[in-house]
């Protein structure tokens, strides 16, 4: 089961959703000091600009491929960028801060395992950036500019956090959003030195990336490798006497492998890599290995080929194997013979592709067990090669012609003894050499058999942990539903919410930051915030009112202790655990008013939570005068709003005035609210787990919302979680919430129903 993300999108294109997410929220202006500083900032990126360009990379059709920033660097003429922005053997430009094109001349030094490359180009009026040569100081505040997907001369701030090794370099880690665009641009300090040059951006931590030091640019500029560009065009071609692309894309050769990637011109994206020697008689063999850099995608071999429109394609395509006949340029003249999922096929891995090829049939077969069978014979004979269709990133290898290429099936005693040699291995130490000897005689075939071996316990193990990972989840969706008062399953729609007991609040934000890291100690933080409010209570005179209650734990928090809003990291999921809030003293909106609320309420003072629109607040009520509450802003050191100030964040955020926005939430709420951030972390980090696990627990919050079950039915489905997708589409149709397209709806379930039918009935056969 590969993706129903189609029905994902279906039911929520449908569903009226209104969420507002708290890490959408702007942070608020500093202070003066702060705000000289920004100012600073930008007067520095004004002057940095001026030695700042854009690097443009094309295919072999003229589309834009690569796009990333350069700096002036060292010596008029030389400009640092990142080796993937100029990609191998590319057409590159080099644009100049007035919008012109200078012509490149060379590539003056250039490394692939550093990702770096400094290019010479015709033009000497940029002045170089200096090149600092000390060691960063963590904390240290920096600016890196370039131009974050698409925006030209673009500024983040940030910090240095330490070095960080990424495949044996070390690098700089940023506390900073780096985004696509910013690849090749000069990280700086405030005072204008070049610490390093911008490589990537974290796949893992959301507003992280990483750097290469200056110290390694000075290297290769002291050391260069100069290519003059006509030669550096040469760089990964095919070679054109075995090899002819058809309909664009791009094709590469590295390593081995032939590398394609980029849109072909062709009908549906398809482009071709025709084989320019002649076939072998018939019958014979064609055999490659795959992998798709996308699942969903579709590559693999073609044959019969008249070297353009016409041919035979088999190939992995979303997650099935796919035979096609190719009779002409569009879809009209394409009939598909085959297209069924296979047990053999192994998801985000090398696949092998072969067709054994007769003189009136063909037949296609999978990691050596066979597909289909077909004597279409639409297509004459002709040449063979290779295909990728709907712009699929793809690497082959081993690409091969012979006779019989087929692997042997190992005889009963070549079994036996590997059967002996599983048996014997053990997991805390190597085999011994009688191993090696004993399956030598086997020669490959053992080593391949093993290695399928391997990769069947490889994936038991991994469902083992995901199993583990889900019991933990559960576990503890069990214990917020008890702190909540909720029942303890998601099936129950009598659940209303409940209001701000004691304590509960601070232990749901502690289990929600414990679904993900186990080793967070609910109860040690729960100690540790008693503590605070001992410290607190310790300070008071006898007798203290709520006022001075009240501004002793302003003091204590703001003062003493630093709590601040999180504006450098603001989209990190540390800041929506409370843990971590509690350990750095910064946070979120929402994760500083939990811990103000319970702080408050272990005072004896009425604190609630108010869910403005993008940033949320708490209200203290006194009890001494109601009608006298105070809105808090916690993520600004405790800044007193007046109701000017609620209007303007209102009116910032496009919001009408209601008095909605005043409703005191409850803990239910709140949970639901801070769920969201991670939810939509998750989401843009394209985690499947984490999505997943946030929204098991939304689901369980508000067991009646059509968004969160619409989403959990789609994920469910895409991640093989057939059984429990049904689940969700079976509570759409009991329910009948408004907005549902059912009949669709029905096909869907009807299709989960079949692909868990085949499941069952693929495992029964396997047992």
């Amino acid at each position: 089961m590969k993706s129903y993300s189609f029905m994902g999108r279906l039911l929520l294109l449908l569903l009226v959703v209104s969420h507002t997410s708290e890490c959408r929220a702007q942070a608020a202006s500093g202070d003066a000091e702060s705000a000289d500083a920004e100012q600073a900032q930008r007067s520095l990126a004004d002057k940095i600009r001026k030695s700042l360009v854009v690097v443009r990379a094309t295919d072999r059709a003229g589309d834009e491929s690569g796009f990333g920033a350069g700096f002036a660097v060292d010596q008029p003429g030389l400009i640092a960028t990142a080796r993937h922005v100029i990609g191998d053997g590319r057409e590159f430009v080099v644009e100049l801060p007035d919008g012109s094109i200078a012509p490149v001349l060379e590539i003056f030094a250039s490394s692939s395992q550093l990702d770096l490359a400094i290019v010479r180009i015709d033009n000497t009026s940029l002045q170089p950036l200096p090149l600092s040569t000390d060691e960063v100081v963590k904390n240290r505040r920096l600016i890196a500019l370039g131009h974050p997907r698409g925006k030209r001369n673009e500024m983040a701030s940030g910090s240095y956090s330490g070095n960080y090794e990424i495949d044996g370099i070390g690098m700089l880690e940023l506390a900073m959003p780096i985004e696509p665009g910013n690849s090749g641009g000069p990280v700086l300090t405030t005072d204008g030195q070049v610490v390093g040059l911008v490589t990537m951006k974290s796949t893992v931590k959301n507003s992280v990336g990483y750097a290469l030091s200056a110290k390694l640019i000075r290297q290769m500029i002291d050391d260069p490798n100069p290519v003059p560009l006509a030669r550096w065009k040469t760089i990964g071609t095919l070679d054109a006497r075995l090899w002819k692309p058809v309909f664009g894309a791009e094709w590469k050769q590295r390593s081995g492998r032939i590398i394609v990637s980029g849109p072909g011109t062709s009908f549906g994206g398809r482009t071709l890599c025709v084989r320019q020697s002649p076939c072998p008689e018939v019958p014979f063999d064609l055999k490659v290995d795959a992998k798709l850099g996308d699942e969903q995608g579709a590559a693999g071999l073609i044959f019969h080929s008249d070297g353009g429109d016409r041919h035979y394609g088999f190939y992995p395509s979303a997650g099935n194997m796919r035979l096609t006949c190719f009779d002409g340029p569009d879809v009209g003249s394409w009939t598909i013979l085959h297209n069924e999922p296979h047990a053999a096929y192994r998801s985000q891995d090398w696949n092998t592709l072969m067709v054994r090829i007769h003189a009136d049939h063909f037949e296609c077969f999978l990691n050596g067990e066979k597909v289909v069978e077909s004597r279409d014979n639409v297509v004459p004979h002709g040449a063979i090669g290779l295909a990728a269709f709907r712009s699929t990133s793809a690497e082959f290898r081993r690409f091969q012609t012979g006779a019989n290429l087929l692997p042997m099936p190992l005889d009963d005693d070549a079994q036996l003894a590997l059967r002996d040699i599983v048996a014997r291995v053990r997991p805390n130490r190597p085999s011994g050499p009688d191993a090696v000897v004993d399956l030598l005689p086997f020669s490959e075939q053992a080593a391949d058999s093993l290695s399928a071996e391997a990769d069947r316990m490889e994936g038991r193990a991994k469902r083992l942990r995901q199993l583990a990972v889900e019991v933990h989840e559960s576990s503890l969706r069990a214990q917020l539903a008890k702190v909540l008062g909720l029942p303890d399953t998601a099936g129950d729609d009598n659940a209303d919410g409940a209001g701000l007991d004691h304590g509960s609040l601070l232990r749901a934000a502690l289990l929600i930051a414990r679904m993900d890291n186990a080793d967070v100690d609910v109860e040690a933080y729960v100690d540790r915030v008693q503590q605070m409010a001992d410290e607190i209570r310790g300070v008071l005179p006898e007798g203290a009112d709520e006022a001075t209650r009240l501004a002793a734990m302003d003091r204590h928090l703001f003062e003493e202790l630093g709590v601040h809003g999180s504006r450098f990291e603001y989209y990190t999921r540390a800041n929506s655990y409370i843990n971590e809030v509690i350990e750095d003293r910064e946070g979120l909106p929402i994760t500083l008013s939990v811990l103000y609320i319970d702080i408050g309420r272990r005072l004896n003072l009425s604190i609630q939570g108010i869910g403005l629109p993008g940033h949320f607040v708490v209200q203290f009520v006194p009890n001494a005068a109601p009608t006298d509450s105070q809105l808090i802003d916690p993520f600004e050191r405790g800044k007193r709003l007046s109701e000017v100030d609620v209007v303007n964040r209102l009116t910032e955020m496009r919001y009408p005035n209601l008095p909605q926005f005043r409703v005191p939430q409850t803990t239910v709420q709140i949970c639901e609210r801070m769920l969201g951030n991670l939810l939509g972390l998750a989401e843009q980090e394209k985690d499947d787990a984490a999505v997943l696990r946030y929204l098991e627990t939304l689901v369980l919050l508000v067991p009646t919302s059509p968004e969160y079950r619409a989403k959990r039915l789609e994920i469910r489905a895409r991640t093989g979680r057939l059984t429990n997708a049904i689940d969700d589409a079976d509570w759409f149709l009991e329910h009948q919430p408004d907005g549902i397209d059912f009949e669709r709806l029905r096909a869907l379930r009807t299709t989960l129903e079949a692909e868990l039918s085949r499941q069952q009935a693929e495992d029964a056969g396997a047992n």
